[in-house]
Formats: structure tokens, C-alpha cells, sequence
């Protein structure tokens, strides 16, 4: 299984009067054809996908563009998740029309991405608050997910319960993401031996010229 990890985007961002979109226009393109060249199934879009809350609407649309572009008609899995500069209501608001393109966005930490399946084989398999099971086409094992998209301080204690973030939070994600690391999968796929994430034979490769963040 080949995973495209990328981040720090930043779409909408400038240096003073100086607009950065055509050099974005340039990278995006850049790790679409990365991510066709080297026959990618999944890409994962970690955080700070825009530089701030309301970005302009060019940014917006080549955004929204790329991912579809990356999909690839379904056949490819792409999963963005909302960092510190985003807007988690705005990454969610086009998530029913995104999952007909196998699209996920997730915004909060307790987003639960409904399951689904697509004519090209892929599907949502199970989800659970921040943890997506994704049966990609041509693969005998799940991608799994877990994920913690950016919370402020009054996110983290009405989804967490914790009144001091910065001593329990580490504590309370552990014990979380143990949980779901050791459930088994569904529909007879193959655990890994990384218990069910990430499988060992994995290539990570940092992709050079792309975001801070960019490994395949």
C-alpha cells in the first residue's frame, strides 16, 4: 500500500501585497502527477489545508479541485484533516457531495465519517469518533485511521472530558487510540503486523519541492 502524507498547505496565503496562488497552483499539480506517477492508493492531507478561516474563493476552488483530481474518480482515497488555520465548518460543509468522489473531510475530533461504497470498490468499512477503516481497490488490508483534527481548549474538554488539557490530554489519546488500534478488522481483510495501522513494508519518502510535512 502506498500512502501520499502531505501538509502545511496553507492555501490563500501571501507575503504582504504579493499572492503566493500561482506557485500553489504549481506544487498542487506537482503532487497530483507524484501522485499518479508512483501509482498511489491513498493520500492523507494533515492539517492547515488553508492559512486562514476565509481564504479567498481561487483558493477555495483549486482546493476542492486538487482533491477531486487525487481521487481519481473514487479509485484513490484522500482524507483532509483540519489544522490550527482552519475552519473545521468549512472543511465539513461539502462532505456528503466529497464521499461520491472519495473524498473525507474531517473537521472536529469527534467527526464520525458515515460509512459508504463506491462503484470503484472503495469503502468506508467502519468509523468510529475520529477513526476512519478505509478497503481500498487492488489491496488486501484496511487503511486505518486515526486522527485528531486541531481542537481549541473548549473542543478538547467537551469531547475529551478534560479539565486540564495540558496534563491529561496525552493520557486521554493514548488510552483512546489504543482502543480502536486493537480492534479487529472487518469483512475478513488481513490485519497488519503494525496492529492494524500503517503495514511495515510501507516506503516513506520525502518528496522534494512540496509542503513542509510531504512524505510518500
Amino acid at each position: 500500500m502506498r500512502i501520499l502524507h502531505t501538509s502545511d498547505w496553507h492555501l490563500g496565503k501571501s507575503l504582504g501585497n504579493i499572492s503566493r496562488y500561482p506557485e500553489q497552483v504549481e506544487v498542487l499539480n506537482e503532487i497530483c502527477e507524484i501522485a499518479d506517477e508512483e501509482q498511489v492508493d491513498a493520500v492523507i492531507v494533515a492539517g492547515d489545508l488553508f492559512d486562514a478561516f476565509n481564504p479567498p474563493v481561487e483558493s477555495v476552488e483549486l482546493f476542492y479541485r486538487t482533491l477531486k483530481r487525487l481521487a481519481n474518480d473514487g479509485k484513490r482515497v484522500v482524507i483532509a484533516i483540519a489544522g490550527n488555520h482552519d475552519s473545521p465548518e468549512r472543511i465539513e460543509s461539502p462532505d456528503p457531495l466529497a464521499r461520491e468522489c472519495g473524498i473525507i473531510f474531517l473537521g472536529y475530533p469527534h467527526t464520525k465519517t458515515p460509512t459508504f461504497t463506491l462503484p470503484s470498490g472503495l469503502q468506508v468499512t467502519r468509523s468510529d469518533d475520529g477513526f476512519v477503516e478505509v478497503a481500498i481497490p487492488r489491496q488486501t488490508v484496511p487503511l486505518r485511521v486515526i486522527a485528531t483534527p486541531y481542537a481549541n481548549e473548549k473542543r478538547l474538554r467537551s469531547y475529551l472530558g478534560v479539565e486540564n488539557p495540558e496534563e491529561q490530554l496525552r493520557n486521554v489519546l493514548q488510552k483512546r487510540w489504543n482502543s480502536i488500534r486493537l480492534r479487529p478488522p472487518l469483512g475478513g481483510l488481513r490485519r497488519t503486523r503494525s496492529a492494524g495501522l500503517i503495514p511495515r513494508r510501507l516506503r516513506r519518502k520525502r518528496v522534494r519541492g512540496l509542503p513542509r510535512g510531504s512524505y510518500l
